[in-house]
């Protein structure tokens, strides 16, 4: 039986369910099955806390040759799980430098990094600037608490702090793939604290362009009078060139 096979169990039962607990359960399920499909993958965990996150990885590689998990905390979790694919780094997970020196394996790529560290844009943002470079080709990086809908006023887990927290998260996510368009997919899971995950779509070592941050519009009327009034024209999809995002279905 492959180790901890007892918790992936359970997450599989509340995945069912009706309640919250299927968002959390389901969030961990699609990284495990992510990190199954791939033969011997490096991941790299970014907080470790109860291990909730590391039990799911370990799960996903045992029995996997050359698999291997490195988790990053800056609090002692070293008896958080306990596996010979496991090895456990306490520092301050935006000291690259430091963290290189002591596993130089991650310079030949990351099949899986996860952040899940402290929840502030400033320190999100200088870990995905930092790692996206070690990110294999199709590599993934995914992102805890992006989602700000269950900590909204009246909500069920109603929390001022953690809902402009998350969202401050989200839109630093937006604002990469924005600037990012050639180098990530973008995909989010709703729900419970919400799991984001962008799939690398360049080389080993190549950098992410700088967040490009933009000012939403509100107020629909006021905008449309503004552009009519500057003759500006609004987007239309070309359907004679390749630059329409609509894919024609009566081409074969």
């Amino acid at each position: 039986m492959k180790i901890y096979q007892d918790y992936i169990d359970k997450l599989l039962e509340n995945s069912k369910s009706k309640s919250e607990s299927r968002f959390a359960a389901n969030q961990l399920l699609e990284m495990h099955t992510e990190v199954t499909k791939r033969e011997s993958p490096l991941i790299v965990e970014l907080g470790v806390d109860k291990g909730q996150s590391t039990r799911v990885f370990l799960n996903a590689i045992s029995h996997k040759i050359n698999a291997k998990l490195i988790s990053v905390d800056i609090k002692d979790c070293k008896d958080a799980v306990n596996s010979t694919d496991w090895e456990f780094v306490q520092q301050d997970s935006l000291d690259i430098t430091s963290l290189l020196l002591k596993k130089p394996i991650i310079k030949k790529g990351i099949d899986v990094l996860y952040i899940d560290s402290l929840h502030t844009q400033t320190h999100v943002l200088k870990e995905v600037y930092n790692f996206f470079e070690y990110i294999k080709p199709n590599g993934l990086i995914y992102f805890d608490d992006i989602d700000s809908d269950p900590y909204m006023s009246n909500q069920r887990k109603d929390s001022v702090s953690t809902e402009i927290a998350n969202r401050e998260i989200f839109e630093l996510l937006e604002a990469i793939f924005r600037a990012n368009h050639s180098s990530i997919d973008f995909f989010i899971n709703r729900g419970s604290t919400g799991l984001g995950k962008f799939i690398k779509k360049t080389n080993l070592g190549d950098k992410l362009n700088s967040p490009l941050f933009i000012k939403k519009r509100h107020f629909k009327i006021f905008w449309r009078l503004l552009e009519i009034f500057k003759l500006k024209k609004n987007y239309r999809h070309k359907n004679s060139t390749n630059e329409s995002f609509l894919i024609n279905p009566n081409n074969d």
